[in-house]
Order: structure tokens, then sequence, then C-alpha cells
């Protein structure tokens, strides 16, 4: 947005503004002294300021104003953005349009995401982690739905991703349960004074309902020690999916600690939490875990302890049963004693004995009917005494 500033020496405005995406200055002849030439030269400002805004909404500027304005939670907006930038940068270096990105230019941009090239993922640099084909090919299902909109907007004349089908990879892991001797060892790892105390109270949480790591900050106008009641007022899904369940008898302890400190929520889940558990779980020796396997075993110690699904779902608020039978893991000890269940006794029996050779002329004692006699001439005709 372009703004008037004063140089130093001079006795006139002077307007920063952006032209071409590059910022420039422009000296005017509004003299400083004067209110009226001030107001003059604001005016110059917001035009230049609108004529940017119009000449960026001319090319890719109508898509982010267009997803920050999607009704839709703060998260999935984050994540489209983030999407996005990366999408906005590979049209810029290979200077193509929203109309010309098709399924050419889609695998292209995956092996560009996930290639070595990346300049302004300087996160990677310090974590070691590459971008999987999978977000490569989210980024590309993002740009089907903007050239979708686009086209219902009558921005684009267009849908080059139509027909295109995004090909994933299979995912190579499923995230395992915590063992009791797993738990123990990150609680120890969670005593320590050097990590966050939030850490510690997401961790509990998370362990007792099952929630996701978002949900573990809790506002504690929500938690009600006297009906043993905790709602969680924005899950997943937004606010019309909160729901309410009894506070977990392990919970009570550490949410009465936590309201007697006057505090307003459980916690404070700082940005990019997730790092700070993948960085604790490789210290311990637990790369195949993450905080969402607290949801994976709360579900799985529930089926174990033979709790009706639909109570079940209710009770970590799953909407699928589809997604909550995905959740349940069942190890080779837990199907041992149901492994003879349903067995069918088989009884070994003998062959039958090859029947004697009889004469042409002699019949059996009886043919069931149906079929062919063995004394009939004709081996096509059904034999009926």
């Amino acid at each position: 947005m372009a703004s008037i500033y004063k140089r130093a020496g001079q006795k006139t405005y002077s307007i920063r503004y952006k032209a071409d995406g590059i910022w420039k200055g422009k000296t005017t002849h509004w003299q400083i002294d004067s209110q009226l030439h001030r107001a003059k030269a604001l005016a110059e400002a917001a035009e230049l300021s609108v004529h940017e805004h119009e000449k960026l909404f001319e090319h890719h500027g109508w898509v982010r104003y267009h997803i920050e304005n999607w009704p839709a939670s703060h998260l999935t907006i984050s994540h489209y953005l983030n999407s996005w930038n990366w999408l906005e940068l590979f049209l810029s270096e290979h200077g193509l349009q929203l109309s010309q990105f098709g399924p050419a230019a889609a695998e292209a941009y995956i092996v560009w995401r996930c290639g070595d090239r990346r300049p302004a993922d300087a996160h990677r640099h310090r974590s070691g982690h590459r971008v999987h084909r999978n977000q490569a090919c989210r980024d590309v299902k993002m740009m089907k739905w903007i050239q979708r909109q686009g086209r219902l907007l009558g921005r684009l004349q267009t849908h080059a991703l139509d027909d295109y089908r995004i090909k994933y990879s299979p995912k190579i892991r499923s995230f395992p349960p915590f063992t009791p001797e797993q738990i123990t060892l990150v609680r120890a790892a969670l005593s320590s004074p050097v990590l966050p105390r939030w850490m510690g109270i997401s961790f509990e949480i998370g362990l007792a309902t099952g929630c996701r790591l978002r949900e573990t900050a809790l506002p504690l106008d929500g938690v009600d020690l006297a009906a043993k009641t905790m709602t969680f007022p924005c899950p997943k899904g937004g606010t019309e999916m909160s729901f309410t369940i009894p506070i977990p008898a392990a919970l009570v302890d550490l949410l009465t600690k936590i309201k007697a400190d006057g505090e307003t929520m459980t916690c404070t889940i700082p940005p990019k939490a997730s790092y700070f558990w993948r960085q604790l779980f490789n210290r311990l020796g637990l790369r195949v875990h993450c905080f969402h396997s607290l949801r994976v075993t709360r579900v799985t110690e529930l089926r174990k302890a033979g709790v009706p699904q639909s109570v079940s779902m209710r009770l970590v608020n799953h909407s699928s049963h589809l997604v909550h039978q995905l959740y349940q893991r069942h190890e080779v000890e837990d199907l041992r004693q149901f492994v003879d269940r349903g067995a069918v006794a088989t009884i070994l029996q003998t062959p039958l004995e090859k029947p004697a050779h009889r004469s042409r002329g002699t019949q059996p004692h009886s043919t069931p009917v149906g079929r062919r006699s063995m004394g009939c001439r004709n081996p096509n005709k059904i034999h009926q005494c």
C-alpha cells in the first residue's frame, strides 16, 4: 500500500508505492507546510494504491483474497495459504498463468516441490526434512480448487486440471499406539524442568481423552468440576462440532490445580507445536510415534475394554464408523484368544470305494431320479423306470 513520507532537506512530500512487485519512490510538488497539500498527497498515494490493487487482481491477487475470506477455520485457511504460496512461487519462476497450469505443469510442480531447489524453505535446511510427494499432490489439489473457483467467479475461462487425476503415494506408515512402557518413558522425559509446562499438560489431556493436539488448549470456563464435565468448544470441524464429555478420573487433580492457579486456559499451544513433539519423540527413540498416536491409543484401549463402538465414538468425537475402525490397532496377542473361535470341526472322511464292474444287462438296485442309467444304450437319454 502506497504511503507518503518526508525526505531530509526536502520541502515537498514523497510517495512510496509498489509497481510490478517492486517498491519505488516518487517526488511530488505538494508542500509539507500546507495541510491542503498534505491531503492532496494522501489522495495521490491512495490512487496509486488502488491502481496497484487492481493490477494485482488482474494476475493472481484475487486468489489470496478469496482464500482469506473463505468460510473455514483459521487453521484450514493457513493450510490453504501455505499451499498457494508455493504454487504462486512456482508460477512466477516458470512464467505461467493460472489458466496455463495443466497436467504437464502439475507433474513438473510435484518434481519441483519435492526437489532440492527451494530457496524460500529455510525450515527444511534446519530440520533436514523434505516434502513428501503427497504434500505436493495436496498443493495440486488446491490448484484444482482455485481453477474451479476462478471459473465460477469469471476470473478464468478454462479449467486446465479438470480431467487430471492426482496420483498419491501409498502411505508408508500408520501411527501405532503407545505401550505402558513408552508412556512411562515419555512422562519421565516431560518431568524435566528443561521442557515447557504445556507439553506435559497436553500429553496428559491427550492420553486421557484422545483429543488432538490443538484441542488440548481448553478454556477453563468450559470445565465444570462440580458436574465433572469438560467441553471442547472448537474441535476439528469448527464450533459446530463442539462436544462435552465427563472428566476422566486421571484429569481431575490436574484440572483442579490449573484452576486453582487462576489460569484461563489449560495450556497455550505455540506455533509449530508438533515440531517440538517430533524432536522429543526422536530423542526417545519413538520415531514412528507422534502426538496423534495418543488418539490411536485411546481408541484402541476403549476397544480392548469392550466399550460399545457408539459410546467410544462419542468419547473421542468421531462421526465416521470407518475412520473410527481405522484408529483401532490389533496386536497379535489380542487375537490369540479369538483365533479358534468359530472354527468348523472337520471330520476325516475316507474316499468312497470304487463300485464293482457290472455286466451290460445288469441293472442297479436303485437309481436316483435324474441320474443316467448305467444300462441305457443311449447315453443322452435319462433313465426313467
